[in-house]
């Protein structure tokens, strides 16, 4: 009696190791499924307290705090858009732009849905702080509009509440001056 009941989990304990090897070959090589989230960065791998982190797949990469959670890849419908942790709690979305800066900002003027706008706080040729009012909440997106490489990048605070302030938007856009080309 004994053996029937510990050969059927030495078999599953087995078969669990197996799986665990499998799965680790296939991370190695690199799988169809892989996940797109660089990898967060580890301090000494930047200039100073700053570490390098990769924004693939856009051709960029950004200086930020050591030990966040580093990059994700939003693309969607074709549309090219990362968003990376910058550090203490706060993030930043990137992703290409052909439009002028005045353009990008009418289209955050439009949005009657997710982040309802209310009104300029910052109103600048590359840089702007919007106030939005959702369901009696306000809050606020900065964003800027960054060239690296000759092509445009709109760099904007991130978050479903948007960010509590317009100086927290401020302090947050500051990390869009150390997007670099790879």
């Amino acid at each position: 009696m004994r053996h029937r009941i510990w050969f059927p989990v030495l078999v599953l304990a087995t078969a669990c190791n197996l799986g665990k090897k499998g799965d680790s070959e296939q991370k190695a090589a690199g799988s169809a499924n892989e996940t797109t989230a660089a990898a967060a960065p580890a301090a000494g791998e930047g200039q100073g307290d700053l570490a390098k982190v990769d924004l693939k797949p856009l051709p960029l990469e950004i200086q930020v705090k050591p030990g966040g959670m580093g990059a994700m890849d939003m693309s969607a419908a074709g549309k090219q858009s990362v968003t990376v942790d910058i550090g203490d709690g706060a993030s930043l979305n990137i992703q290409p732009s052909t439009e002028k800066f005045a353009e990008v900002k009418k289209g955050y003027e439009k949005d009657t849905i997710l982040f309802p706008f209310k009104k300029w706080e910052k109103d600048g040729d590359s840089l702007a702080v919007m106030q939005f009012d959702a369901d009696g909440k306000k809050g606020y997106i900065g964003m800027t509009l960054v060239d690296v490489g000759g092509k445009s990048y709109v760099c904007k605070t991130t978050g479903m509440n948007g960010v509590p302030s317009v100086e927290v938007a401020e302090k947050n856009l500051e990390a869009c001056k150390r997007l670099s080309a790879k």
